[in-house]
């Protein structure tokens, strides 16, 4: 992939087989002596929001009916599986709750702040999964739609497939930062959200929801302390289908990562892709748009019909420890999209490029990586 900018970063990084590096080419009778050993190098991908309305699910079903399982979301995932899968860290974003298995789902009402209360099925995890992503974020809107046992049902249909999660949790012990290791680098991922749809939880600790960005960053300050040296942060903010962060939204951010050392920050929710920038030396991914969704799609409503709410990113991220607490950070930015009728999660650029893709998805691809690069130049 194109890496589109170069910094350095205080701290740490997450998942990677370590590179064997080379020493020096020797020349003559001079042997080739190694002056250093291997360094640590270690690969992020994330991913935007996670949606299973109603056009999501019946083509997920009519998958699932040929091998009689109510839903299977893979094949729907299936073209960004080698970009996902080849990531040594790959976090999505749950936006909804998940049932338990064989349970309910769907709509459950309107919220006392106005929006649907949803419930997505049990089989999405599967679907995450298998598309190749190890953790996701749980902290959004509509993360307490369905109280506490909705909360408790995603992080065990999580657990049970293996998926990390930060953002929820089922008891003050075990909120907070949530820390893993991969390539032998100690990492930490935060999730946040700006609003609940529900307000907050009657036990707080089980949503970390605020806008104080001293909140925020003192549980990225708690993973430090905690021996964590890469800490990824996802936010997720309440402002939808704007192609900018808000001025709110942006001091918000920026107020984060200037209180605390954040090795990466995506942001949720706006439904639409914005821009990337460093924020202080620190990756800032202002949208990641829709991962899936049925929004932009033919049985879409409302402001949602607008295509770019079919458009997404997945955000790119390798750190390379150079020694005394230094990453060198190496980012990019692809452009995915939803088709329009089969909600197919595809690469835009890999795929237009291959021959056995229809002329009338490639079209569609053409639009939407354009839509991208108007505020994305960089997307690939």
């Amino acid at each position: 992939m194109v890496a589109v900018a170069l910094a350095l970063s205080v701290a740490s990084v997450a998942a990677a087989a370590s590179s064997t590096g080379t020493g020096p080419v020797a020349t003559g009778d001079r042997p080739a002596v190694r002056v250093a050993g291997p360094s640590r190098r270690v690969t992020v991908v994330a991913g935007g929001d996670v949606l299973t309305e109603s056009r999501v699910r019946t083509v997920a079903a009519g998958y699932g009916a040929s091998t009689g399982a109510r839903f299977d979301f893979a094949p729907m995932f299936e073209p960004v599986r080698p970009v996902v899968e080849g990531a040594d860290v790959a976090i999505c974003h749950m936006e909804l709750p998940i049932g338990t298995a064989g349970g309910g789902y769907g709509n459950y009402g309107r919220s006392p702040y106005g929006g649907n209360l949803l419930l997505a099925p049990y089989e999405i995890a599967t679907g995450v999964r298998a598309v190749g992503f190890d953790r996701c974020s749980t902290a959004s809107n509509h993360s307490d739609d369905l109280g506490a046992n909705g909360i408790a049902w995603t992080l065990a249909a999580l657990a049970e497939h293996g998926l990390g999660a930060a953002g929820t949790a089922t008891s003050a012990a075990t909120a907070g930062p949530a820390h893993f290791t991969a390539g032998g680098i100690r990492m930490a991922h935060v999730s946040f959200t700006a609003g609940s749809n529900t307000g907050a939880p009657s036990e707080p600790w089980r949503l970390n929801l605020s806008r104080n960005p001293a909140v925020v960053a003192e549980q990225v300050a708690r993973a430090r302390r905690e021996g964590a040296e890469i800490v990824l942060v996802s936010m997720h903010l309440t402002q939808e289908m704007l192609t900018a962060p808000t001025a709110a939204d942006r001091a918000l951010v920026t107020s984060i990562v200037r209180a605390a050392k954040v090795d990466a920050l995506f942001v949720h929710g706006p439904h639409v892709v914005q821009p990337f920038e460093f924020v202080d030396g620190t990756p800032v991914w202002w949208s990641l748009g829709n991962f899936v969704s049925e929004m932009g799609g033919p049985t879409a409503t409302g402001r949602y019909v607008d295509p770019r709410t079919g458009d997404g990113l997945l955000a790119r991220v390798e750190f390379l420890d150079m020694g005394e607490g230094l990453f060198k950070v190496d980012v990019a930015t692809i452009a995915i999209c939803n088709e329009s009728a089969a909600r197919t999660v595809r690469p835009a650029s890999i795929d237009l490029a291959r021959p056995d893709v229809a002329p009338a998805v490639k079209a569609e691809l053409a639009a939407c990586l354009a839509r991208t690069r108007a505020v994305v130049p960089d997307a690939t």
